[in-house]
């Protein structure tokens, strides 16, 4: 499932992250890809890497198969489920640069230093359905990729090929599309953070309980479209924090919100899905935070001279 997420502080850094919702671990881990790393492509020649990223993810041989992902300039990525929509191209597309689902994170990351950057380059891509190993068949995902600036939406179904929207509410979650949340937003235009007016029904007197009257009927299950109105209400509700520390806890505050407990969605395969992680990497200090499902400790692994410019993929 998963639920992404991003907004600015008050000096226009930007933090960026997202809930991994799966029925098992991936044995997953911090990677920080260094420059100058070799990245090998399916349809295109590979190529060395320009920027160091970092993120979590895990390590299909020495290639870094990323969840969310941030490079050093601060551009961010990531891969959401996007079940029954998500539809790629059977073969490569002449005068296309043809990637794989699986590449495009990394491709983002290295070779672009902004979301308008991208949003250019993305008019003469196409998605290969194309698997990194017989053995790991192609996520059916879209991608939230955003800078401190803008964040766009990038889905491929069937029906609409590529799609590349303007993401203004700076969340995306599960199937539907990207549209379609939206749309749905307008169901709940009436929710508001203060308390509901008293007033008179007939001639009969009608006051509220006490706080949160204004928010009744805001989202609380763990449907795609429920997490996506929720996040979308909070982190526009949320008040704009200053520092480091502030800002970091109001990204898990609000994540916190929608995270899955075991338990409480079984999907169709009989398994417990559960937030595995919390992400959130901070632009200004390079620092990616995360805790995960039985430990709420915030860990922290930063972007470094070191590790920027090892030979090798840094795991932590």
């Amino acid at each position: 499932m998963c639920t992404g997420l991003r907004f600015t502080d008050d000096q226009g850094n930007l933090f960026y992250g997202r809930n991994l919702d799966v029925e098992s671990s991936y044995g997953e881990k911090v990677l920080v890809t260094p420059r100058n790393y070799a990245l090998p492509y399916k349809f295109r020649d590979d190529r060395q890497s320009q920027r160091a990223i970092i993120g979590m993810g895990i390590m299909a041989g020495k290639y870094p198969m990323y969840f969310d992902a941030c490079n050093e300039d601060g551009l961010c990525i990531a891969g959401l489920n996007f079940p029954k929509l998500a539809h790629f191209s059977d073969e490569p597309v002449d005068g296309k640069l043809n990637l794989t689902p699986y590449e495009l994170m990394l491709w983002v990351c290295d070779e672009f230093d902004s979301v308008a950057a991208v949003k250019d380059a993305l008019k003469d891509v196409n998605l290969v359905n194309k698997p990194f190993a017989p053995q790991m068949p192609v996520a059916p995902l879209h991608w939230l990729i955003s800078d401190a600036k803008a964040a766009i939406t990038v889905e491929m179904s069937a029906d609409k090929g590529l799609q590349v929207y303007d993401n203004q509410v700076g969340v995306l979650t599960n199937s539907p599309d990207f549209e379609w949340h939206v749309k749905n937003l307008m169901n709940y235009a009436g929710l508001t953070p203060n308390d509901a007016a008293d007033g008179t029904w007939s001639k009969q007197a009608i006051a509220s309980w006490g706080v949160g009257t204004g928010s009744y009927g805001l989202p609380g299950d763990s449907l795609p479209a429920s997490r996506f109105v929720k996040v979308a209400y909070l982190n526009a509700n949320y008040p704009t924090v200053s520092g480091e520390e502030a800002n970091v806890a109001k990204f898990f505050n609000i994540l916190k919100n929608v995270a899955m407990v075991r338990g409480s969605v079984t999907n169709q395969n009989g398994k417990d899905e559960y937030t595995v992680y919390t992400g959130c990497y901070s632009q200004a200090t390079k620092t990616y935070y995360y805790n995960t499902e039985n430990d709420f400790t915030i860990k922290s692994a930063q972007l470094t001279e070191a590790n920027m410019t090892a030979s090798e993929v840094t795991t932590y």
